[in-house]
């Protein structure tokens, strides 16, 4: 279910930005094909806005049944015009796009006792220029000869940095752990931070226990100018549906630190947190905030059974069965089908739903951390093992480090 042509615009409702697909009519609904290997690296490899939208439309759209599309889904003339019900799509912004592409999973923590970050990747400054410049809705041709056969799909842009990042993380583990790093300390061999109990209770309110804490993606609550009274309103369903799918979302809070956690029974030791600061007052400038207020962590409790656990490599492998268990149903069927009579009853209702079938199995191909970047990719067996992603991370781990071996 390959995208023909890919736009980018911006929501004027929340700000955040947007992927515009058009995709033929025939193909809106039809079922998610088997994910190619090749098209994950590709997400997994972005390294700025461009990279990740080009990829993005080799692998198609983040939703696909006709009713998680819905309100999605327009005549592309009349979208392009403006009368397409209540979607308004203006202009891409140069610096809201390196805002809400800006987080790099892989970056390396600073200072101690905090969640603070230092990035490691590019922002991408020229890469987003270009993707606006080439790809920018509002300067694409007429688009009205599509009309009969095909239509113009709206996704966030927000679901699919978070969806690579997230997937980024969990696999970074496995990534580290095949690579001999020790179990006991897996997590922040990953970059998860620890926090203690007595710290940051503002932000990360686990409980009594420690936790880990990492970023996963830019906070769609921040504003980046000031404080306002809609930082905390806007209707989280439908600027980060991805995100609403995967977690509880319950009614609407006014703690400084918004508490989401991961849907399912037994799944409360993982959340999504993410500060707004609703403490001050209305109007505030943000210039001397933290870069970390403009984020949303990932994060999980020590707590299993009530006792604190200082093994991470346990706390690790329950954080993989809880997102395994919303990603994956193991649930079979009959299908009527001859050499495939017994089936899986649900298939795949989103990409990260489809990535994870991927992920769970891939046969001749292991889970690649690079030593440099961190990036976790699936790696072909061919040649032996690898530990860089890539041929320019190989070069740069070895400029920067002249007296170890490869």
């Amino acid at each position: 279910m390959r995208t023909n042509p890919i736009y980018i615009a911006r929501d004027g409702k929340s700000g955040m930005h947007v992927l515009v697909r058009i995709l033929a009519v025939g193909d809106i609904g039809a079922d998610y094909l088997p994910i190619d290997p090749d098209g994950f690296n590709e997400l997994m490899m972005a390294r700025d806005a461009r990279s990740l939208v080009l990829a993005t439309q080799g692998l198609g759209p983040m939703f696909a049944s006709e009713g998680d599309l819905a309100g999605r889904i327009f005549v592309p003339s009349e979208l392009q015009r403006g009368i397409a019900g209540e979607m308004d799509l203006v202009p891409s912004d140069l610096g809201g796009l390196l805002s809400e592409c800006y987080f790099d999973p892989y970056a390396e923590p600073v200072g101690t006792g905090g969640t603070g970050y230092r990035e490691i990747g590019r922002t991408g400054k020229k890469a987003a220029r270009e993707l606006i410049d080439g790809f920018d809705f509002s300067n694409a041709e007429d688009l009205s000869y599509l009309d009969s056969q095909f239509r113009a799909v709206v996704e966030p842009l927000h679901d699919w940095v978070f969806a690579r990042n997230l997937l980024s993380i969990v696999l970074r583990i496995g990534g580290l752990y095949g690579a001999g790093a020790d179990p006991k300390a897996i997590l922040e061999a990953a970059r998860f931070r620890k926090v203690e109990p007595s710290g940051l209770k503002d932000r990360l309110d686990m409980g009594p226990a420690a936790c880990f804490a990492i970023p996963v993606a830019y906070s769609p609550f921040y504003r980046t100018d000031t404080l306002a009274v809609s930082d905390a309103p806007l209707d989280i369903r439908k600027a980060w549906p991805l995100y609403a799918d995967l977690v509880d979302i319950g009614r609407p809070s006014t703690r400084p630190a918004i508490d989401h956690r991961l849907k399912s029974e037994g799944n409360g030791f993982i959340r999504f947190l993410t500060s707004l600061e609703t403490k001050h007052p209305d109007g505030t400038d943000r210039k001397g905030c933290p870069e970390e207020d403009r984020w949303c962590y990932l994060v999980v409790s020590s707590d299993i059974g009530g006792k604190p656990v200082k093994d991470q490599m346990r706390i690790a492998n329950r954080l993989l069965q809880a997102f395994d268990g919303r990603l994956f149903q193991p649930r079979v069927a009959y299908s009527g089908v001859k050499m495939a009579e017994i089936a899986p009853e649900q298939k795949p209702r989103n990409m990260l739903e489809a990535m994870w079938l991927l992920v769970r199995n891939h046969p001749d191909r292991y889970l690649l951390t690079c030593r440099r970047c961190m990036r976790t990719v699936l790696s072909g067996t061919q040649g032996g093992e690898r530990s860089f992603c890539s041929n320019s991370c190989r070069a740069t781990w070895s400029k920067e480090h002249p007296a170890k071996k490869r």
